[in-house]
């Protein structure tokens, strides 16, 4: 009774803003759509409707732009009857946006390209970060500086010395990820009972999907040595999770990651056809289980946390599928070839 009267007013706002999620008829509109004026008009006759502009933007990164801003406000509004512990979780939730665009910061002033900059989200999501500052700093140490008040100095500050010496902003990146999640799951941790378990097992999955694609695409796409595979590992609570952060990368082991994910995760999966046989073939496994989870969880555990840890991952899934739509029509794509690249869409 405790665990329904807290969650009450949060499970029905929540499951509100669920029914509005799209569906697959949605992202089939969106897809077979002329050009992407059209398919922002789509997108504009779903629950999208009263949040978007009525001119799309002219430049696929100004439509991500705002379809990032509009998903961050729409997950904040399931965190409104939050209090305490799980209000602070809720928060930490709602910053993996903030984070994204910090790191989209990072990017630009690495590649000393401002002209993007136009892109970058201005207004505060969770804390105050001096975004343009961090584009236009000398340094990477005033980059610490000017974060020296937000929950990003430590990483950032941590990883000075690595950047330096490899002249790479990836790895300035995987040690904000590794911190930003060190402290969403110590946060989950410390709802404890039941709610810290299924917050976890949710959590787990969004890691797994980080690490499985980050791995897959650093093993197929760069030559990057055994050693750093390990450190761009982020810990999570899943036995993936556990073993990838223990491995030594030989061709042996990554079979037995791979065979392992299979055991984790297919039973998850109403309908999995993709054979194994690339790393990268994983990446669609795990993000559809990931969501397979969330749906599952949302079904058994009603009245708890799990309905905004679910919807969490839920929404940050609908944001990349229309990255992907959006990426997608802009060079050309297909329908088909649009509809293959996204996640959990039935």
């Amino acid at each position: 009774m405790k665990s329904l009267s807290r969650y009450a007013a949060t499970n029905a706002l929540t499951r509100t803003m669920l029914g509005e999620l799209l569906r697959r008829e949605d992202y089939e509109s969106l897809a077979r759509a002329e050009s992407v004026e059209s398919a922002w008009i789509a997108l504009r006759k779903t629950a999208y409707e009263r949040w978007l502009p009525e001119e799309a933007p002219t430049e696929v990164l100004g439509i991500e732009k705002v379809i990032t801003e509009v998903t961050a406000s729409r997950f904040r509004r399931s965190l409104a009857n939050l209090r305490g512990k799980t209000l602070e979780v809720g928060r930490l939730l709602l910053a993996r946006w903030e984070l994204d665009n910090l790191e989209f910061a990072l990017r630009l002033w690495h590649a000393k390209d401002v002209s993007l900059a136009k892109f970058l989200i201005e207004s505060q999501i969770v804390n105050a970060i001096p975004i343009y500052d961090v584009v236009e700093a000398e340094s990477i140490e005033k980059i610490a500086l000017e974060l020296r008040h937000t929950p990003y100095f430590e990483a950032l500050a941590s990883s000075i010395d690595t950047y330096n010496r490899r002249k790479a902003i990836f790895f300035v990146e995987i040690e904000l990820e590794k911190h930003y999640y060190r402290r969403l799951l110590d946060a989950a941790v410390a709802l404890g009972g039941i709610d810290a378990k299924r917050a976890l097992k949710i959590m787990g999955a969004e890691i797994d999907i980080i690490n499985v694609t980050l791995l897959a695409r650093l093993m197929e796409y760069h030559q990057v040595k055994p050693e750093d595979l390990r450190s761009c590992v982020i810990e999570g609570p899943s036995e993936i999770s556990r073993l990838l952060s223990s491995s030594e990368f030989s061709a042996a082991e990554i079979e037995d990651v791979k065979s392992r994910i299979l055991g984790q995760y297919a039973g998850e999966i109403s309908q999995q056809k993709t054979k194994l046989d690339s790393v990268s073939m994983l990446e669609h496994m795990v993000r559809e289980a990931a969501v397979g989870i969330a749906r599952t969880m949302l079904m058994g555990y009603p009245f708890s946390i799990t309905c905004v840890f679910a919807f969490y991952l839920l929404k940050r899934n609908e944001l990349e599928n229309l990255r992907t739509v959006f990426g997608g029509m802009a060079i050309g794509a297909s329908e088909d070839e649009i509809l293959k690249q996204l996640f959990g869409i039935g």
